[in-house]
């Protein structure tokens, strides 16, 4: 997980070079820094209000890859999609509506909610866009 106070650290010492990007995991953005100082400083400035956001994306995509391991089963592809990993483990969070049901994408590790009755039914994974079968 990543740190607020770490990021603004490498962005006050290093963030002309794009630190406190690749930090947060924003390689891209982190390279263009790097090549033009931060944008030419305004992009450096910009930053320090837009910290905090990108700290939380970070966390939050590290947390929905890594924290849901064991209860959590990925199925082999079949016909070249990917199928969909499923929790039978943990209760969907408060936030799924009703009738959905939530699963993660095997590449990304993005979830989203599908509708409870889709299974077999192909669907985009709205972080990478890789196609994903859904499990019973």
């Amino acid at each position: 997980m990543r740190s607020v106070v770490a990021a603004y650290v490498l962005w006050f010492f290093f963030g002309l070079f794009g630190a406190h990007r690749f930090y947060c995991g924003r390689v891209g953005t982190g390279i263009l820094w790097a090549l033009t100082g931060g944008c030419f400083v305004i992009g450096w400035i910009v930053d320090a209000f837009l910290i905090p956001e990108m700290v939380d994306d970070c966390n939050r995509e590290y947390a929905a890859f890594h924290s849901h391991g064991a209860g959590y089963r990925n199925t082999a592809p079949e016909h070249g999609v990917p199928i969909a990993a499923t929790n039978s483990v943990m209760h969907p969070p408060p936030e799924v509506a009703r009738g959905n049901r939530v699963v993660f994408c095997t590449h990304c590790g993005g979830s989203m909610q599908v509708p409870r009755g889709s299974i077999g039914s192909a669907y985009a994974c709205p972080s990478c866009g890789t196609v994903l079968r859904v499990p019973a």
